[in-house]
């Protein structure tokens, strides 16, 4: 248990993510990855884009708690494998709504399995919620307002406190140790 009766958030480093990405072979799996450490989204969200949901520097995903849709925002380079797994890749599948994956959340999550896996990561942190926590972890660390991880994870502000506002000890070690004390 992490302080205040939370569980401890589990999450990759960022070598650990830089492993994951390098280690997936294929442009499908990769775009789903990197969508996911990107925009900070659930499994369900991103499993269920649709291609008409997509703009040139955001997505719509819908938001299944809330019952509605959301804009994330992506960076070029995710742009950039999005519109190549578009071109070389993706077939529409007939009779099917044309989403980005044509999977369901299990089987996201064996692919999260399958290239944690390859990469070196251990078990206990091989599934989806480990690429949303990463996101929201450093993004915190980054210093990233947290309005603009509210508006990519659709997390509410005191959720993103409750559950990933208190840094663990190594992190509050490292702050003091780069940056001493505040009044020095």
């Amino acid at each position: 248990m992490g302080q205040s009766g939370v569980p401890a958030v589990k999450y990759l480093t960022k070598d650990e993510i830089r492993r994951v990405l390098v280690a997936v072979d294929n442009k499908r799996d990769r775009l789903l990855l990197q969508l996911g450490f990107i925009l900070g989204c659930r499994v369900s969200e991103v499993v269920t884009i649709r291609l008409k949901n997509i703009m040139p520097d955001r997505l719509r995903l819908w938001d299944e708690k809330k019952n509605c849709f959301r804009e994330a925002v992506i960076d070029e380079a995710t742009r950039s494998q999005l519109e190549c797994y578009l071109t070389e890749e993706w077939k529409p599948e007939p009779h099917r709504l044309h989403q980005l994956f044509y999977m369901s959340t299990k089987t996201a999550n064996r692919v999260v399995k399958r290239w944690f896996a390859v990469a070196g990561i251990p078990k206990d942190r091989q599934h989806w919620h480990v690429v949303r926590h990463s996101y929201v972890i450093h993004s915190l660390e980054a210093g990233i307002a947290i309005g603009h991880i509210v508006a990519q994870t659709g997390d509410s502000p005191s959720t993103i406190l409750r559950v990933y506002g208190v840094p663990s000890i190594d992190l509050r070690r490292q702050v003091i140790n780069e940056k001493g004390c505040y009044w020095k």
